[in-house]
């Protein structure tokens, strides 16, 4: 019985993150990555000979298979809760595959092998549930529509790294609008406003697109007063940050 510690065990999504405690040493985690691929194939062919007799009995089976990658469980350095927002991150199922003893990975070849059979059996008996034939459904397509890696990344993203990206992408867009180039601009606004969602007012980041998208002949320069204005409310400079909110200020008002 496999124990999904993310993932629906009703509907597999066909690749998984399998992890392992280590019976000497309970907080080390160990970890490989099961794909079942969608298509028949003779995997046996492009595996190298080191490990080719370990396999030989994975490869051969005439069920389906689900590929460990790595065959040998590494050690996660990173730990659980990291391996937890890594399959969230990547929309991979997670598998606990229990403990074992990690001095010699090799012994870990077989739970590996079995679990990876019953998961790549849980994979094709869904698929098969599901007819192929039909147009894709409107909640499945917005299933996989809302899954945005972008949007998680900027979630656990540091607010100095998300200036950093409204930083370029003024510049990316002040480039567009001098050339022109409606279609680029309009990408790079929705751009801006996915990472300004993700910040807080006191940043003042609508404003800041707002100047940035501007045509107005003192847009660019008021555009790169509220990047500076942002950085200063980084590193807490409070008596710069009072100066740039006057000179914003003054700009807005000429």
């Amino acid at each position: 019985m496999l124990t999904f510690r993310a993932g629906d065990p009703d509907r597999p999504r066909g690749h998984a993150l399998v992890f392992f405690r280590d019976g000497d040493s309970p907080d080390q985690v160990w970890a490989t990555y099961l794909v079942v691929a969608p298509i028949k194939m003779d995997l046996g062919k492009y595996i190298p000979a080191a490990f080719a007799s370990q396999l030989a009995g994975q490869l051969a089976a005439a069920g389906p298979s689900a590929y460990p990658l790595p065959p040998v469980p590494e050690r996660y350095e990173g730990g659980l809760d990291a391996l937890e927002r890594l399959a969230e991150l990547r929309n991979d199922d997670l598998i606990d595959g229990g403990t074992l003893r990690m001095s010699d990975p090799l012994y870990a070849l077989q739970p590996v092998a079995d679990i990876g059979a019953q998961y790549a059996e849980r994979c094709v008996s869904y698929v098969a549930s599901q007819p192929l034939d039909q147009p894709v459904t409107e909640s499945v397509a917005t299933a996989a529509g809302g899954m945005d890696v972008d949007d998680l990344l900027l979630q656990v993203m540091p607010d100095r790294d998300k200036v950093a990206r409204l930083a370029r992408l003024t510049g990316t867009l002040r480039y567009a609008i001098e050339g022109g180039d409606a279609r680029h601009a309009s990408e790079t606004v929705g751009d801006m406003q996915r990472v300004a969602r993700h910040l807080t007012d006191k940043y003042r980041p609508d404003e800041l697109i707002a100047a940035a998208r501007s045509a107005e002949p003192r847009a660019a320069e008021l555009a790169e007063l509220f990047l500076e204005r942002c950085y200063r409310l980084l590193d807490e400079d409070y008596t710069a940050l009072a100066d740039l909110d006057r000179q914003i200020e003054d700009l807005k008002g000429r």
